[in-house]
């Protein structure tokens, strides 16, 4: 499986495949039918998988074999992100041939969990929406539920550069 999606990225890179929109184009504006209550929070794309904080922090302690990806821009990972985490920036504005080409990289046979700073999580649902459209199962992709702002609010391990960074 991951042989294919390499294949594709070479095509993708080359131009042979044209892709339909949502998928290398921007990514759609949140449809208002497309969200969900959660405890008061109205959650992008709910039909993509949420994992609580809680099963990531026991994951993380028991050093699981998983991957754990932070969506924002490079200076504020560089700032405070979770331990272990590798950094794909999702930009809207950015070339997102970029980021796909990022993406197919990650193992598609391990648990892939994705998260940015706002509770809703806009950003890691687009990007877990991707991921699945470019075949990745459904059941190795979860959204961390509330981000890292309820992450670090519940006094969850983090990595922190307190410098500001320029």
């Amino acid at each position: 499986m991951k042989t294919i999606a390499i294949f594709i990225g070479l095509l993708l890179i080359s131009g042979v495949v044209v892709s339909p929109p949502g998928i290398l184009g921007a990514s759609p504006v949140q449809d208002p039918d497309s969200a969900s209550e959660s405890e008061g929070i109205k959650l992008a794309y709910p039909e993509v998988p949420r994992i609580p904080a809680e099963e990531v922090k026991r994951m993380i302690a028991e050093k699981a074999d998983f991957v754990i990806v932070d969506t924002q821009p490079a200076d504020n990972y560089a700032m405070w992100h979770l331990p272990s985490a590798v950094n794909i920036p999702f930009i809207s504005t950015a070339n997102p041939m970029d980021r796909q080409l990022m993406l197919i990289a990650l193992p598609m046979d391990k648990l892939i969990v994705i998260y940015c700073l706002c509770e809703e999580g806009t950003d890691s649902a687009r990007m877990a929406r991707e991921l699945i459209d470019l075949g990745y199962g459904k059941e190795n992709i979860k959204v961390l539920e509330g981000g890292l702002i309820q992450w670090d609010a519940s006094d969850y391990p983090l990595i922190r550069n307190e410098e500001r960074i320029y």
